[in-house]
């Protein structure tokens, strides 16, 4: 029994992979329609910058909305097994670290990957690597369709690659489930902390790429159970309600020409409420610099409660300059309008001015 487990355990630094990002921003309100706190939590006026993890900027400058420090490792365990774990630091409200990726992979062949553990819960296009501000010309993906209570999923996935002809096609079926406490989203809507779980969740997408277009689709079912803890006593407020998860992305690489989209539906017709959300970017590259406009909007129906919906959109300016391979310079200019319900407390329309410094090593 030693003899076979030290020949699997020891690793030496090639079998070990390490890998980070850095994002450091700042930004700042610099007009908007609310002057009142927001849940006696948040100054405003004020912008949502991170509803995943409530991250929000005020008329005062601050790095802590969305700066965060990122570490990947992956330990090669032998030619089909693999370990991979990420760990990413926010100092949104206090500094924390979260255990974002921690899975096992096997890779019986060139097309089949076998994954178990926790992972991002692919709702988006940038949902993998939206931690990795690198990765896309904004500071942040468009709010309007990227934010969501649920981040991530323990479970299993098996995921399938291919090439057929011009076309590279990556697909995935997913199963697990989230349970969330003291829910980061829903401290921007309750005031009593909320407690959020996602269980039964069942999916599948696919993306197909040539050399200048990128399609993806998604599909998810789960149930949503919620629980309210005010004042030292905790009640459950939703039980069991069903979710239907669906979107489509469309990208463009023309040449020097750059077209980003997203449509994303969350169907809660058991809540009697459904949320869609867009987004459209157009941009150019000019040697290192990279501008770009974008529109987005997102929009919920509530049969039983019409006054209660958010409804948004935001129009946004952006900048991005390569400053090498690995690092980038942003600047950011959000009119964000919020014609919510009149029933919503929500944060009211702003403008939000920002600049962020992105690298990867």
């Amino acid at each position: 029994m030693a003899i076979g487990l030290g020949a699997v355990m020891p690793a030496s630094a090639q079998d070990i992979d390490l890998k980070g990002f850095a994002t450091i921003a700042i930004g700042a309100v610099q007009s908007g329609s609310r002057d009142t706190a927001l849940m006696d939590r948040y100054d405003c006026p004020c912008a949502i910058a991170d509803y995943a993890h409530a991250g929000l900027y005020s008329k005062s400058a601050s790095m802590r909305p969305e700066s965060r420090l990122g570490l990947q490792s992956t330990w090669k365990i032998s030619p089909q097994w693999s370990a991979t774990g990420q760990v990413v630091v926010r100092d949104i409200d206090k500094l924390r670290a979260g255990l974002e990726w921690a899975y096992i992979s096997y890779t019986p062949d060139s097309h089949w990957t076998l994954q178990a553990g926790r992972k991002r819960l692919p709702l988006f296009y940038y949902s993998d690597f939206q931690d990795v501000g690198y990765a896309y010309n904004w500071i942040r993906p468009p709010q309007d369709v990227y934010g969501w209570e649920v981040v991530n999923f323990n479970g299993l996935t098996a995921a399938y690659s291919t090439q057929v002809g011009d076309w590279t096609l990556r697909s995935s079926a997913f199963t697990g489930s989230e349970s969330t406490k003291d829910n980061d989203a829903a401290k921007i809507y309750y005031p009593a902390s909320q407690d959020i779980t996602w269980k039964g969740i069942l999916g599948a997408d696919l993306e197909m790429a040539n050399d200048w277009l990128t399609l993806r689709f998604t599909l998810i079912r789960n149930k949503v159970d919620q629980w309210e803890t005010d004042a030292g006593v905790r009640s459950q407020t939703t039980f069991g309600k069903s979710q239907l998860i669906y979107g489509v992305s469309a990208n463009i690489d023309w040449e020097d020409w750059l077209l980003r989209s997203e449509y994303s539906v969350f169907d809660r017709s058991s809540y009697a409420y459904t949320a869609r959300a867009f987004m459209i970017s157009a941009g150019r590259r000019f040697g290192s610099l990279t501008p770009m406009i974008t529109v987005s909007q997102y929009r919920e129906s509530n049969s039983f409660a019409p006054d209660t919906v958010q409804r948004d959109h935001t129009l946004s300016l952006s900048l991005r300059y390569e400053l090498g391979k690995s690092t980038a310079l942003k600047l950011q200019w959000d009119r964000f309008s919020d014609r919510s319900g009149s029933a919503l407390d929500f944060v009211g329309s702003s403008r939000l001015l920002s600049v962020s410094l992105d690298t990867v090593f």
